[in-house]
């Protein structure tokens, strides 16, 4: 589960203006300024207008830290992996959450799609700025078949994402590990009464077949990435600085109306990387259960992304902006 923002080359940097007092302002981005492809430039400490303290404790000024230069130079790929943590840490930590408190089992569902949701506008909040928020590789994927990013960068972001879900799926299990063992009496069990495998990835509810189940991740995903473009278009109905919310919401809105069949992965990364993980806890049964589902979540999510991006610029053609004003 996740999203998109379409956005700029990473390798922009932006200059400060100047205010009547004559000092300097930054981070309003009043110019920007575009390197050759293979040139990025790194701001140093002096690029930005630090509080006293830190000027007088040049060690909590986070540019003096060690790989400075290394860390701006990769950030996109750092917020794709901790916004991807971030998510997974939320959604599977909800999944967790009612699969051990089951005093309110009636409302399970409802917490789990809220959990998705909210935990998702979190994440985004934390790296929309910086990477455009993808966290999911079937939206880095279908993006760049489109022309809205460049493909150098996608290899990097799916592993980054893949890595993400997967270190947030050990990290959760640190966190619920007795929890576990008081639910099963320490006797892993993908399903059944004591079964604990669905907090980690999805699986297809009894009596749905592998064809309507990719029907599903299709529509759904579609879905998903026609209403980002929809609410990230400027000459229609945007949802200007508020985003990551607005995402949110139609994750919650998929989950709740048409995700229940299958538990709507709609992202490759969100059910592979912690899948991976879960073969600690049980072995090859991830992978095997339902008739080796497993390729489902992994592949249908990027044949939906796709498609849903092309109805969007084929049906979809609002006014120009230069017309409408």
């Amino acid at each position: 589960m996740s999203s998109a923002e379409p956005h700029g080359r990473a390798d922009q940097y932006y200059v400060a203006s100047e205010r009547p007092d004559g000092n300097a302002r930054y981070h309003e981005h009043p110019k920007v300024v575009m390197l050759p492809e293979h040139e990025i430039a790194i701001p140093q400490a002096a690029d930005y207008e630090l509080p006293e303290v830190l000027a007088m404790h040049p060690m909590y000024d986070p540019t003096n830290w060690p790989l400075y230069n290394l860390r701006y130079r990769f950030r996109d790929y750092f917020a794709e992996f901790w916004g991807t943590f971030l998510l997974i840490l939320f959604g599977d930590g909800v999944v967790a959450t009612v699969t051990f408190n089951t005093t309110n089992a009636a409302s399970a569902y409802l917490a789990i799609t809220f959990g998705w949701g909210i935990g998702l506008a979190m994440a985004l909040y934390c790296c929309m700025g910086v990477s455009g928020g993808h966290l999911n590789p079937a939206v880095t994927f279908a993006n760049a078949l489109f022309g809205k990013f460049s493909w150098r960068k996608v290899p990097g972001y799916m592993l980054a994402q893949f890595l993400g879900a997967f270190v947030a799926a050990a990290t959760l299990y640190g966190i619920f590990r007795d929890q576990f063992d008081e639910f099963d009496g320490g006797n892993r069990q993908l399903m059944g009464p004591q079964g604990t495998g669905g907090i980690w990835c999805t699986y297809a509810k009894p009596g749905n077949g592998k064809f309507f189940s990719a029907f599903s991740e299709i529509v759904n995903t579609a879905v998903l990435l026609f209403v980002i473009y929809s609410i990230g278009d400027d000459r229609l109905t945007p949802a200007k600085h508020h985003l990551p919310i607005a995402i949110g919401l139609l994750v919650f809105a998929i989950g709740n109306c048409t995700g229940w069949v299958t538990g709507y992965a709609i992202n490759p990364a969100r059910d592979f990387g912690p899948r991976v993980f879960s073969t600690i806890l049980y072995g090859s049964d991830p992978f095997t259960f339902g008739g080796h589902y497993f390729w489902v979540p992994l592949t249908m999510p990027f044949v939906g992304a796709v498609l849903g991006i092309f109805v969007y610029q084929f049906f979809i053609l609002p006014e120009p902006k230069s017309k409408k004003e």
